[in-house]
Order: C-alpha cells, then structure tokens, then sequence
C-alpha cells in the first residue's frame, strides 16, 4: 500500500504540485556509479529444445540509470552467445525503475524492476527461441537513502510570560523524478497546539 501511495505520489509531484520546504537531492550519476561499481555480471546456462542441446552465455556490460521528468529508467548492453556453434549477438536492455519515499521510515528506496532480454537463434534456417532473462535482481540499488524528515515532531516555544506554546510539525512528503535528479522533500505544516 505505501509503495501505491508513492507512486501515485510521483505522478502528482511531477507534475509540479507540490514544492518542498526541505529537500534532498540525489543525482544520476551517484547512482550510475553504485551500478558501475557491480560492473559487468555474466552467466552460462544450459538449454534443452527439441532435439537442441546446448549452452549459452550473457553478459551484461555497462549497466546504467536514466532519469527523466516523471520516470527513471534502467539500461544496459547485453551480448549473448551459443557456445557451440560459436554464434553471438548484441542487444540493449530496459526496463523500469520505482523511486519510492516511505515516510514512515524516512528512506527514498529505488528498485529495478524487470529487466528481460530474450535469448534466440536462427540455426539451420531456423529461428529458436531459448529463454527470457531478467537481470534485475542482480542490479538492485542495495540501499536506501535518508528522507527530509524532521527531527522533531513538537517544538516549544517560549512566550514572554515564561509558558511555552507547543508547535506541531507536520511533514507531506515530496518526490519528483526530473532531467539527471530525484528531488526528495518535505512541506512542513505547522500547527499551533493548543
């Protein structure tokens, strides 16, 4: 439920109706260099088709975020080959990326989602189709980051007669995902207490 109330929250944001009075703003490239830092990841698997048997390899090379107004988004440069017969061809991946504020534990989480390419060769005149890969789980923002959250959810404030007035913070929260950024925020809403 909290991941549908952020969702929807980054469409409402985005769209420019909320401003933040506090924010935190986390860039592409930070990200990007998380992603670098995993590096290429590789795999070989065996199939069984038919009267086809076989292995092929994946690998996955310079995995990388985009963000754009409204959506972030996942890719990554994929060369799969058949072992035997020594065939090998390239493809981009995609897929995409939810940006997500929990206000209750103060963390912006980011998730690839599915990430899939399809493994397929034309041996003999013939197109076969292997299998589907998801690679997102392996290039998973394994963190979280800290949200603009006050401290303090009461402050007092003294009055000239030496009483103090407790003053309520409030926070709604802020997500827009724009051009090489995810600005996380807060509006703070003050209520006098009586």
């Amino acid at each position: 439920m909290r991941m549908l109330v952020g969702m929807i929250f980054v469409c409402l944001v985005s769209m420019g109706w909320a401003e933040a009075d506090a924010s935190i703003i986390l860039h592409e490239n930070t990200l990007n260099k998380f992603l670098a830092a995993v590096g290429p990841v590789q795999k070989t698997e065996n199939f069984s088709i038919s009267s086809i048997k076989g292995q092929y390899r994946w690998l996955v090379q310079n995995p990388r975020l985009k963000l754009l107004p409204g959506k972030a988004r996942f890719e990554a440069d994929v060369t799969v080959s058949l072992v035997s017969p020594s065939l090998s061809y390239s493809t981009p991946a995609y897929g995409e990326v939810s940006v997500v504020y929990d206000s209750v534990s103060n963390r912006i989480n980011i998730k690839v989602e599915k990430v899939a390419f399809e493994v397929a060769f034309t041996i003999l005149g013939k197109r076969i189709r292997i299998a589907e890969v998801d690679i997102s789980k392996f290039y998973q923002i394994a963190f979280g980051f800290p949200g603009p959250k006050p401290f303090e959810a009461v402050v007092d404030v003294a009055m000239p007669d030496g009483s103090k007035r407790p003053i309520k913070i409030e926070t709604k929260p802020v997500l827009a995902i724009e051009e090489q950024r995810i600005v996380v925020g807060s509006e703070l809403v003050y209520t006098p207490m009586r």
